[in-house]
């Protein structure tokens, strides 16, 4: 591969890390909604207008709010035991590592073809590491909604509403 292409090839790896890490924080803020937000406002649910103008109120202070916040926030509701709260401190350096210093630490690195390789290794690490914390997450989510109601079933229909709605060109997932 020329050097030119490898490069492409470390921006991409690294978009694809950053991605990863920001489904991780929406994971964290969909672990809000129904930590914070739900037990809330479910009880005192009087009409569809209101629950649209509060859940995008709630939603959107939450996405304000940097990872750190985000994860202080879910350790304060008791959201996750000792081993997911470790993970979630890990990722949040692997995260803030990426975003503000992965290619200042690798200024000289990227000057060389064996130096983008690792590059690469390393960015492929980190994107299975947001992986496998999603995946820590995403159970802890469904639990929750089926709490709420929110059918396996019922998800996938939104999911397909949604993309639907999108007129996107991509494969429905």
């Amino acid at each position: 591969m020329d050097s030119s292409e490898q490069c492409k090839e470390v921006y991409a790896h690294f978009g694809l890390a950053m991605y990863r890490a920001q489904c991780v924080e929406q994971s964290i803020i969909q672990l809000l909604i129904f930590f914070d937000f739900f037990p809330d406002k479910v009880p005192r649910y009087t009409s569809t207008e209101q629950w649209e103008t509060d859940f995008d109120s709630f939603s959107g202070d939450l996405s304000s709010k940097t990872m750190g916040q985000l994860i202080k926030k879910l350790r304060d509701a008791n959201a996750v035991d000792a081993n997911s709260d470790a993970k979630l401190g890990d990722v949040l350096k692997k995260r803030n590592w990426l975003a503000h210093s992965f290619f200042a630490d690798h200024a000289l690195t990227f000057l060389s073809e064996e130096g983008r390789s690792e590059m690469v290794k390393q960015l492929e690490e980190c994107t299975s590491y947001f992986g496998e914390v999603e995946d820590i997450l995403n159970p802890i989510t469904y639990n929750l909604c089926e709490k709420y109601g929110l059918t396996k079933e019922k998800l996938r229909e939104i999911e397909l509403q949604l993309f639907a709605e999108a007129n996107g060109d991509l494969p429905a997932p």
